[in-house]
Order: structure tokens, then sequence, then C-alpha cells
């Protein structure tokens, strides 16, 4: 019995993680990824005959992926992983069992909610624009060396908030001064 269209949408949404995961790994952009994977759920919903069970749509999305972020980052010139660590990663994703990945990405969606402005800008420019801890210095008027210890003081901040998320504690970001 194939999957209902529904059903792939649903388990796509829910590995959304896994899928990004692995195409920004090998492209080294998100928002390149997050095209990808919008782009493996349309080839999902085509190919839906062909799927039997939540693993195997796992195992083709992640397939899927890693060919269209390769031939992304080789139109880039960009060096790409070597195959067997790109083997390796896929192979640990698609576990659909393990669950940890999941569960600790959703503790630290939370635990990012709640950073301060300023902390949570300073992780956009350092991350999602890819810029170096130098040319973030310049821009905020700091020295590199303050940056590096405010991106060191949030990344234990937000360590120990996800390890509370997970042990079911209450968790709480530190107040990181800027």
């Amino acid at each position: 019995m194939t999957l209902e269209p529904d059903g792939i949408v649903q388990i796509l949404l829910r590995e959304r993680l896994r899928v990004t995961a692995l195409a920004a790994t090998v492209t080294r952009d998100v928002h390149a990824a997050d095209d990808i994977f919008q782009q493996v759920v349309l080839a999902a919903l085509e190919s839906r005959a062909q799927f039997h069970d939540t693993d195997h749509v796992l195992a083709w999305a992640l397939r899927a992926a890693r060919h269209r972020a390769v031939d992304l980052a080789r139109s880039r010139r960009l060096h790409s992983l070597p195959d067997d660590v790109l083997d390796h990663l896929e192979a640990r994703w698609s576990d659909s069992k393990d669950v940890a990945i999941s569960d600790r990405s959703e503790a630290l969606h939370r635990c990012l909610g709640k950073l301060t402005a300023s902390a949570q800008e300073l992780l956009r420019m350092r991350y999602a624009e890819g810029l170096t801890a130098v040319t973030v210095a310049k821009r905020l008027h700091r020295t590199p060396d303050a940056v590096y210890q405010n991106l060191s003081r949030i990344h234990r901040s937000l360590r120990e908030c996800v390890e509370g998320e997970l042990g079911g504690q209450p968790s709480t970001v530190r107040e990181v001064p800027s």
C-alpha cells in the first residue's frame, strides 16, 4: 500500500531537520538547504507511488537532498565532503528511531527564543550570514576578542539550557552580557 500525499508531507515535515542538516552540511548555506528541502518535498509527492513506509520516505529524502546539495556545491565550486563521510551522515540521520536529533533540535529552538535580542543578532550575523567573528566585531564596533568571548558565553548558556530542557528540568538561558 502506498502512502497518501498528506502522510508523506507529515513525515518530511517531522524529519525536516535531518534533511536540511544534510543539505546544509554539503552546501554550507542554510537558505540553499531550505530550498533543497522544498524541492525534495515536491519531488517526493511526484514519486509517492514508490513509498510504502516512513523509513523509505526518509531514506529517499536524505538521498535526494544529498544529490541536490552536491550538485549545487559543485556548481558553486565548493569542495564537497568525501562520499564516505556523506554515507556515514546519511546512514546516521536515516535511522527514524533516533528521536534524539528532533528532541535536541526542538530544545535548542526553545532556548534560542529565550536569548536576548542582542545575543540572537550576534548569532544571526555569525551563523546565518556566515560572517567571521572579525567582521562581526567591525560591524558592532567591538574587538574580535569580545565577540569570541560573547559567542562562547552564548554557546555555554545554550548548552546548559538544552541539557535542562532534555533532562526535564525547567531551563533558562543565563543573561549574556553584550
